[in-house]
C-alpha cells in the first residue's frame, strides 16, 4: 500500500489547525511534509488588503473563491511533484467540502477535523489579535460536518504535541 502523502486538517478559525500542522510536521520527521493552506495564498496579498480583511472583516477587494482555488492548485502541484502536504482549511459549506475533495481527487487525503469550545476560540482569537471575533464566530457556526473525517479531535484542552504524535503514528501505520 502506498504511503499517504496528504493530510487535510479542517475546523473553524482558532481551533488549532496551523498549530497542529506544524507539530505534525515535526513528528513526521525525517520525512518532510510541507504545510500549506488558504492562508499561504492570503498572505501573498498586499499588507493593506490583509489588514482590511483581518481587522475590519472587509472582503471587498478579495475574490475568496479564486484564493481557495489557487491554494488548492498550489498544493495539488506540490503533491504531483512528489511532496507530502499537510493542508489546513476552514470548510464552511457542503459546496466548499466538495471543492476540496474535487481538488485533491486521487490523493486519498487523511481528513482530520478539529473542534473547540466557543469560549476557548474566543480566548485564542483575542490572544492572537490577528482576526476579529466576528470572523471567528462565523467560522464556529458554519464549519464542521461537511466532510467525512477519519478522525475528529476536540482541541479545547488537548495538547497539540500529543495529538500530533498520535496522528503521526496513524499516518505511518503504527496504530491509532
Amino acid at each position: 500500500m502506498p504511503q499517504r502523502r496528504l493530510i487535510v486538517i479542517t475546523g473553524s478559525s482558532g481551533v488549532g489547525k496551523s498549530t497542529l500542522a506544524k507539530a505534525l510536521q515535526e513528528q513526521l520527521l525525517p520525512a518532510q511534509w510541507l504545510h500549506f493552506s488558504v492562508d499561504s495564498i492570503f498572505c501573498c496579498w498586499p499588507g493593506s488588503v490583509v489588514r482590511r480583511v483581518d481587522q475590519l472583516n472587509d472582503h471587498a477587494a478579495v475574490d475568496a473563491r479564486a484564493t481557495v482555488r489557487a491554494a488548492y492548485a498550489c498544493a495539488k502541484t506540490l503533491l504531483e511533484l512528489g511532496h507530502r502536504v499537510v493542508f489546513d482549511a476552514v470548510i464552511l459549506s457542503q459546496n466548499g467540502a466538495q471543492g476540496l475533495l474535487d481538488a485533491f481527487d486521487g490523493f486519498d487525503p487523511m481528513i482530520v477535523t478539529l473542534t473547540c469550545s466557543w469560549e476557548e476560540i474566543e480566548r485564542r482569537t483575542r490572544a492572537r489579535g490577528d482576526r476579529t471575533l466576528a470572523e471567528a464566530e462565523h467560522g464556529f457556526r458554519l464549519a464542521g460536518g461537511h466532510l467525512h473525517a477519519h478522525c475528529c479531535i476536540d482541541t479545547t484542552t488537548a495538547d497539540a504535541q500529543q495529538i500530533a504524535a498520535r496522528l503521526a503514528d496513524a499516518v505511518q501505520g503504527r496504530g491509532g
